[in-house]
């Protein structure tokens, strides 16, 4: 999975000179698709941000990479995370009638010992922040170690990976059926409209390699309209509930979890933007671990070119309460839109 950065690069740059949509179509919103959740989190079905509506189709190849190190003893409970873990994903919208986009998200996740603990441990002693005396543990190691409150041991400590679980969503565009013609289509290009998705993850990942959780879950959010400020800020916001199925890896499960995101654009130049995004959720369980107990919440900091068929999208998130997320996830994604077919003319 190393060579895929230089791969998905490669494409995209390939790809920023095909002349097909302007780059202005392919701004996308004011929010980013970073999921940044260790591993015992990223089991469930906790979706990234709803992408704003695209007028035909889009292919999406994404890279999430995420250093972790946590863990604790509370009572009964202990938990050691000491990892990396990587999730390659291949994403399709499409738009389904006037109002409404399909997705569908085939996932492949790798759990390894990794190669950044030692840059990111420098880093966390040049800024004078916390790390858990990372240097009172072995480098690069797997271990990913939990003892619920009633004994129950799991433990994942050889590399992993395969296929993850699937998502599918239904994505409606609210108010679009106020506008005819070419108003409609505006509302479905530029993405200003408010947005309501429900969604599906499906257990087809092992759940005793950490690759799913081996149940379904069930989601539903709401998006903002995309709030501009001038002709360079843009902001969004989102707030969704999530059902997760139940699963033998998790001890005493939350029925309802909630979730939702707020970032802000900058529009730096015609195809150059920056977005600041901070993501939350509620926990999974019922612990006394603050890493699985407690809620979650993430600071990410992205770069965003816009090419003549798509985008190209770079990004780190680091952990904005302590341990609840990984100490820093990066992402890379390519994103392209496939220029429409004409009708062709009569005979």
């Amino acid at each position: 999975m190393s060579t895929v950065p230089a791969v998905v690069l490669s494409c995209a740059f390939a790809c920023a000179t095909i002349p097909t949509a302007p780059a202005a179509e392919n701004a996308g919103g004011a929010l980013m698709q970073q999921r940044g959740q260790h591993a015992l989190r990223a089991i469930f079905g906790l979706p990234a941000v709803a992408e704003r509506p695209v007028a035909h189709s889009e292919w999406q190849v994404s890279l999430e990479h995420a250093n972790t190190f946590a863990g604790g003893i509370r009572g009964e409970e202990l938990l050691v995370l000491d990892g990396e873990s990587s999730e390659l994903s291949i994403r399709h919208r499409r738009r389904v009638g006037r109002c409404w986009q399909g997705e569908a998200v085939l996932p492949f996740i790798a759990h390894s010992a990794g190669f950044g603990d030692r840059a990111i441990d420098d880093w966390h002693q040049a800024l004078g922040l916390p790390d858990a005396d990372r240097g009172l543990f072995t480098m690069f190691d797997l271990r990913y170690v939990w003892l619920d409150a009633d004994g129950n041991r799991r433990v994942l400590e050889e590399a992993a990976g395969g296929l993850g679980d699937v998502r599918i969503a239904l994505q409606r565009t609210l108010g679009c059926e106020d506008g005819r013609g070419a108003a409609a289509a505006g509302t479905l290009r530029d993405g200003g409209a408010p947005l309501a998705r429900i969604g599906l993850k499906l257990p087809t990942g092992d759940p005793h390699a950490l690759l799913g959780s081996g149940a379904v879950d069930a989601y539903a959010d709401l998006q903002s309209p995309v709030w501009s400020v001038g002709d360079r800020w843009r902001f969004g916001a989102s707030i969704g509930a999530l059902v997760p199925g139940r699963t033998a890896l998790v001890d005493d499960q939350r029925s309802l979890v909630g979730y939702g995101a707020l970032g802000s654009e900058l529009r730096l130049h015609p195809r150059w933007r920056v977005l600041v995004q901070l993501d939350w959720h509620t926990p999974f369980q019922d612990s006394a671990l603050r890493e699985v107990g407690e809620p979650a919440a993430s600071l990410g900091v992205g770069l965003r070119y816009l090419t003549n068929a798509g985008r190209i999208e770079f990004s780190i998130g680091e952990d904005a309460l302590i341990d609840a997320t990984p100490d820093i996830v990066a992402r890379l994604a390519w994103t392209w839109r496939p220029r429409a077919r004409l009708p062709r003319a009569p005979s």
